[in-house]
């Protein structure tokens, strides 16, 4: 008889794990909103890249309306402090992408 490999499910593992995935989705909703208040309607979110562990767990993309580099770069510097400032988003650390 061949020995088979055996995969240990772990249920806490996996209850952690979903948490951590729910942890995110919440953080997304929460960026989106705040980039909505900052840049206004048309605001788009997406994660990428997500981790479980490490110092950074997903990348945010926000695609955002674009006028100019300079209102930009001020709703952008608007926005890094909110999410600094917001309990959901200091707990989540997530790199933000801004796309126009």
């Amino acid at each position: 008889s061949r020995d088979e490999p055996t995969t240990l499910f772990d249920p806490r593992r996996h209850e952690a794990w979903q948490g951590q995935r729910w942890e995110l989705r919440a953080a997304q909703w929460r960026a989106l909103a705040l980039a909505e208040r900052i840049f206004g309607a048309g605001v788009r979110a997406s994660l990428s890249g997500s981790a479980l562990e490490g110092a950074f767990r997903a990348l945010l993309h926000l695609q955002v309306p674009f006028d100019s580099i300079e209102g930009h770069r001020d709703r952008e510097a608007r926005f890094a402090v909110a999410a600094g400032l917001d309990p959901v988003l200091a707990r989540v650390p997530l790199i933000f992408v801004f796309s126009g």
